[in-house]
């Protein structure tokens, strides 16, 4: 029997695993949700925890019904430990320090929240101390282990619904719930939730070879992109928090179909002999798949990655720290031409 990974936690927010006391959400939808999970516990042994709040290490270990001595670690313990690997959870400014630290420490393997990190200077460096040492890094970027985001990228990558010509991707955060977007040590819809958006259509497409952006004035950090590919591909990009509610959507237009992926339900269309107009092509809608339960949630999907990659050594890494490089990139692309839109405005 293989030996369970030592896991070292940091970070015991929202996404660490205060959002598994929300019933609506399908579970397990955090890091400690899955590491503490059936199937977690099989794989994975949480080995140790780090919060810069002590409260929040009560109650998580209240909740958990978990010894709080046999997890508590502190900072300058970790080089002597046997941890195999770490999760950080922390707000995206800390992403690198940590990352960097944790590397520092002889931890090799390595999940981080998105975003990696917060400038292109930072995960050059992040790139710099992977390769030094030997290191492993995920990016928490769900949705590439989501079945039904990976199910319309095989479709993509395949041609079975012809060549892509335009997407309309939305992210549009309210300002006023959740609203985390927009919390005064937060960086912004752009980066805080945009970056899912931007991270899926650069695992199916690269990055583009143009980027257009405007300002938007009056409303909080709204962005409106356009990013151009070759060969007639255009995405039309927008988030921010105008409206009072929250919507993921990534609308693909193609030569035979269209399709609609959304935090709301998925839908496919299909072109098909019209019913309206004679000699004409219609798109018809039909049915989404349904997958099986065994890979439907995208968290087990990512851990289950993990612990193949570090306890087989598969090396398989869908969400690698190289693609976050790229997102970056794709993202001060938008954040340079939004300011140059502004300048020439002014200059008018």
């Amino acid at each position: 029997m293989k030996s369970k990974i030592r896991t070292l936690l940091i970070g015991l927010g929202r996404i660490g695993w205060t959002l598994e006391k929300d019933p609506l959400r399908y579970h397990p939808c955090t890091h400690a949700g899955v590491l503490l999970s059936e199937f977690g516990k099989k794989k994975f042994t949480l080995s140790a925890l780090l919060d810069v709040d002590q409260e929040k290490i009560s109650e998580f270990t209240r909740f958990w019904k978990l010894d709080q001595k046999n997890l508590i670690l502190q900072s300058g313990q970790i080089a002597n430990s046997d941890i195999q690997f770490a999760v950080i959870a922390t707000n995206s400014g800390s992403h690198f320090k940590i990352a960097k630290f944790c590397l520092e420490s002889g931890i090799r393997y390595l999940l981080i929240e998105k975003p990696a990190c917060l400038t292109l200077s930072e995960i050059n460096e992040l790139l710099k101390l992977k390769k030094k040492y030997k290191a492993c890094i995920w990016v928490n970027h769900e949705r590439r282990y989501h079945p039904a985001y990976r199910y319309v990228k095989r479709l993509i990558d395949s041609g079975q619904i012809g060549k892509v010509k335009s997407i309309r991707a939305s992210v549009l955060t309210s300002v006023a719930l959740p609203g985390n977007a927009y919390k005064k040590d937060s960086v912004g819809a752009l980066l805080h939730d945009g970056t899912h958006a931007i991270d899926y259509i650069q695992w199916l497409f690269g990055k583009p070879k143009k980027v257009f952006s405007r300002d938007i004035s009056g409303t909080p950090d709204r962005v409106i992109a356009l990013l151009e590919y070759p060969q007639g591909l255009n995405i039309f990009f927008e988030t921010g928090g105008f409206g009072n509610y929250f919507q993921f959507e990534i609308d693909i237009l193609s030569t035979e179909a269209r399709v609609i992926l959304s935090n709301d339900g998925h839908t496919f269309f299909r072109s098909k002999k019209s019913g309206l107009y004679k000699g004409f092509q219609s798109l018809k809608s039909e049915k989404f798949p349904v997958f099986p339960n065994r890979i439907q949630n995208p968290w087990i999907n990512l851990y289950s990655e993990i612990a193949a990659c570090i306890s087989e050594g598969t090396g398989t890494v869908t969400g690698p720290i190289e693609d976050s490089r790229e997102i970056l990139e794709i993202i001060e692309q938008i954040q340079v031409s939004q300011k140059n839109s502004l300048h020439l405005s002014i200059n008018k």
